[in-house]
């Protein structure tokens, strides 16, 4: 992580945040979430102040037939085109961008995933990018470089398409103002009353760099 500049912090998921998502592969995802009940993961602050997570590139490699598939999709990702426009505010107003993501910290993932942002013009915002451990669960991944964040920013804001991860984050940290990008169904995963009942986490509908 580079030496911060800025006294804010916004933080960004990728997939359906940042780079769009296939619509077949955003409705699998739905119906898996359906069929297999989603459990949040049951920490506190406290105990993931006692991980040690590598979130930087590993040389790792792909290892199954499934996770190619996967770095097959996301490699044909590519960034929102208004991220870009988005992004020159955020640092005009003087915010750090970072990218908190569930893709692997295996070196052939980031490598493909740096040169999606560098193909959106983008890569040149991010002043560091968080990737998620083999093992670990996103969401935890997720929540302990945030927490990262928290001990070098007064003030941090988090985007992600998830909503279960999002109202996680939003529980474990209620000083994080949490956005929720919604594309449509994927609201069902959570109910309105959970998400409702989260004072800092907020459902947008697109990146708009507020």
């Amino acid at each position: 992580m580079k030496e911060h500049l800025s006294s804010r912090a916004r933080v960004f998921d990728f997939d359906d945040t940042l780079i769009g998502r296939e619509v077949v592969t955003r409705v699998s995802g739905l119906v898996m979430g359906r069929i297999r009940p989603h459990r949040s993961p049951n920490l506190t602050i406290a105990d993931i102040s006692q991980l040690s997570l590598n979130h930087n590139r590993v040389d790792t490699p792909i290892n199954s037939l499934k996770e190619r598939i996967s770095f097959e999709f996301h490699a044909r990702r590519n960034v929102y085109p208004s991220v870009v426009g988005a992004f020159e505010k955020l640092v005009a107003d003087g915010t750090d961008i970072y990218g908190n993501t569930g893709r692997s910290h295996k070196g052939q993932w980031v490598d493909m995933t740096e040169e999606t942002l560098h193909r959106g013009r983008v890569a040149k915002y991010f002043r560091g990018v968080f990737y998620t451990p083999d093992g670990v669960r996103t969401a935890v991944s997720k929540a302990h470089a945030l927490l990262r964040l928290t001990e070098h920013y007064e003030e941090v804001e988090f985007d992600d398409d998830d909503p279960r991860t999002a109202r996680f984050i939003a529980k474990l940290f209620p000083d994080i103002k949490v956005n929720l990008v919604q594309h449509g169904t994927t609201g069902l995963l959570v109910s309105r009353s959970e998400l409702d009942e989260l004072p800092n986490l907020k459902r947008v509908a697109v990146f708009s760099g507020r």
